[in-house]
């Protein structure tokens, strides 16, 4: 009994450690930095300076769209990013431009103080915010870090003939 007991206790914890886990039907893959640079309109090495919070109105009504039971798809408020481009690596980034941080656990979420590889595309109308593409990375003092950037940038120099 004790057995069972902790065996199922042991599955209740795997379950609950990934209940955060962004989980999407077909599920969602993160690209390779190269493909990610070659769909992207937007590569830079950024510093983010500064993640807002959301007001309280955004939090009562992000909180009451995820407890109302009317299955309804809606965008949850997003908490804007204020960065520094450090390295542009292809296209434009708009003067003034923030970014849109992910408010769910399957979109890109910045961490204030951190620098990243972005990729994006371009904002559709001026305003808006830039969103961050699934790949995007954050460039920390690994080597990981270090061979994700160079293949990055190998992409950008030199382009694959056979990628559309």
């Amino acid at each position: 009994m004790k057995r069972a007991a902790l065996a199922v206790a042991g599955v209740l914890v795997a379950m609950a450690g990934n209940a955060g886990a962004c989980a999407t039907d077909p599920p969602m893959t993160t690209p390779a930095p190269a493909d990610a640079a070659r769909a992207a309109d937007i590569v830079a090495v950024i510093h983010v300076d500064h993640v807002a919070r959301l007001t309280a109105r955004e939090r009562a009504e992000t909180d009451r769209m995820f407890t109302t039971a009317d299955g309804g798809f809606f965008v949850p408020p997003a908490p804007s990013v204020r960065f520094t481009v450090n390295r542009l690596l292809k296209g434009e980034v708009p003067v003034d431009a923030l970014i849109r941080n992910g408010p769910t656990s399957c979109e890109v979420a910045l961490q204030q103080g951190g620098d990243y590889v972005l990729f994006a595309m371009k904002p559709q109308a001026r305003g808006d915010r830039i969103v961050p593409m699934n790949g995007t990375f954050r460039l920390d003092k690994t080597p990981s870090a270090a061979a994700q950037l160079a293949a990055v940038e190998s992409s950008l120099t030199h382009p694959d003939p056979n990628q559309p």
